[in-house]
């Protein structure tokens, strides 16, 4: 395994260069093996990964059998590939990885990405375990992504705010532009955008002859609490569905994660009932978000990394803890809306330690700091997460949450498995 990590990390963990060519050459190599597949995709800026989450896990409750395809992971590569939520075994993962170096290296005239790698061996992967249903995460965007090569039978955008802009356009429609680029000709269109991305989104499904189902018109959820919600649509009327991810915005991503079973059961006949429908939502598991570590004083790990993010972490963090002020520990990307982000968290903080993702695009954090004083009046520096890690767990009275980016979210729960591993291990030698 260590010669395929090695040459994954040789093509640049965080290098983009968007483009379908590569992965269309490199699949060829394979005889099209995503064309044989039955696929979902999921594009938008937020909660993509969770909505994916949710449809496999319904599928999966189905009796079918789903390949899940979701980056980034957060410890282990192997996260982003799984069938019936079976991780891909590290034995096929290096198989195919180097299957893969093989073939690029003879028919690319430049290397592909680390993303184009690990798309590549979802699509030979979920091929060979013959799925029913692929459910993929688009990476960025949507027009470029690899992921994009596919040809499914329903569309997914979540939601658009300005996120990745340097490689996206600096403006919420020409993000939306990207987005709508996983829509395809006749395919069904499912979406929570709103406002000017709704509208770019629209005329390309239009022009696409793609019938768009959008939340607030098609479909809708309520709810009074977290324990339960409601949904309605055009053939489901359900209530008091019961979500096993934690947080308010999680009822939004479960929301389009039914409208797209929805769109499954009324034009291609999938069977899919409510009982299937209800195990699935109670039982769907995705890493990292509204993470509960400890109950009281709570402390919660979120990937929340770009304000939208803030806004909808602050909103469940004050509906599940009315009154209650947190104690942050927070890093970010270096390309992210800092300030805005900070603002939003603002108002339910207590204070924060500002520490650097393991990652080379992270923000320093003593820059982040600056920012951060501009809102907060109790800011600290720690450059190493783990000493970071190890003195919020020192607040143990205080409510605490980890967040600003996945990077960081990951590193924090490879020192929990690590610190987990060592006292049994001691345990053992008693």
């Amino acid at each position: 395994m260590r010669n395929a990590i090695n040459y994954l990390n040789s093509l640049g963990a965080h290098r983009i260069n968007l483009g379908l060519d590569r992965i269309s050459k490199i699949l060829e190599a394979f005889d099209n093996p995503h064309k044989k597949l039955t696929c979902i995709i999921i594009a938008g800026t937020n909660g993509k990964g969770s909505v994916a989450a949710v449809i496999a896990s319904i599928l999966r409750a189905a009796r079918f059998t789903v390949g899940l395809y979701t980056s980034p992971h957060l410890v282990r590569i192997s996260e982003r590939i799984k069938v019936n939520d079976e991780e891909i075994s590290l034995s096929d993962l290096n198989r195919l990885i180097m299957t893969i170096k093989g073939k690029a290296s003879k028919i690319l005239t430049e290397q592909p990405t680390y993303f184009e790698v690990l798309t590549a061996v979802a699509f030979v992967f979920f091929h060979e375990k013959q799925v029913d249903y692929a459910v993929l995460e688009v990476g960025m965007g949507g027009r470029f992504d690899a992921t994009n090569i596919a040809n499914p039978i329903v569309s997914v955008i979540t939601n658009i705010y300005l996120d990745h802009t340097e490689y996206l356009g600096n403006n919420i429609d020409k993000i939306a532009y990207e987005k709508a680029g996983v829509i395809k000709y006749g395919v069904p269109v499912v979406t929570g955008t709103d406002g000017s991305a709704l509208n770019v989104i629209s005329t390309t499904a239009e022009k696409e002859s793609a019938r768009v189902f959008y939340m607030g018109r098609d479909f809708s959820s309520e709810s009074e609490n977290l324990a339960y919600f409601n949904y309605k649509g055009h053939s489901f009327n359900l209530i008091n569905l019961q979500l096993a991810l934690p947080g308010l915005y999680q009822i939004n991503n479960a929301t389009l994660a039914i409208a797209t079973i929805e769109i499954l059961y009324e034009r291609y006949g999938i069977d899919i009932d409510e009982k299937s429908l209800r195990i699935g939502l109670s039982t769907a598991n995705w890493e990292g978000r509204m993470e509960t570590l400890r109950s009281n004083p709570p402390l919660i790990l979120d990937g929340a990394h770009n304000p939208s993010a803030a806004y909808a972490l602050r909103s469940s963090l004050k509906h599940a803890y009315p009154e209650k002020k947190f104690l942050f520990l927070l890093g970010m990307l270096a390309d992210k809306d800092h300030e805005n982000y900070l603002r939003e968290l603002s108002p339910i903080t207590e204070g924060m330690i500002i520490t650097d993702v393991p990652s080379e695009r992270h923000m320093p954090s003593e820059d982040l700091a600056n920012i951060a004083r501009s809102y907060v009046n109790n800011v600290r520096v720690m450059n190493d997460s783990k000493a970071a890690f190890i003195e919020l767990q020192k607040h143990n009275s205080t409510p605490a949450c980890i967040t600003g980016s996945l990077y960081l979210i990951g590193a924090i729960k490879k020192l929990i498995m690590e610190d987990s591993k060592s006292i049994r291990k001691k345990r053992k030698l008693v």
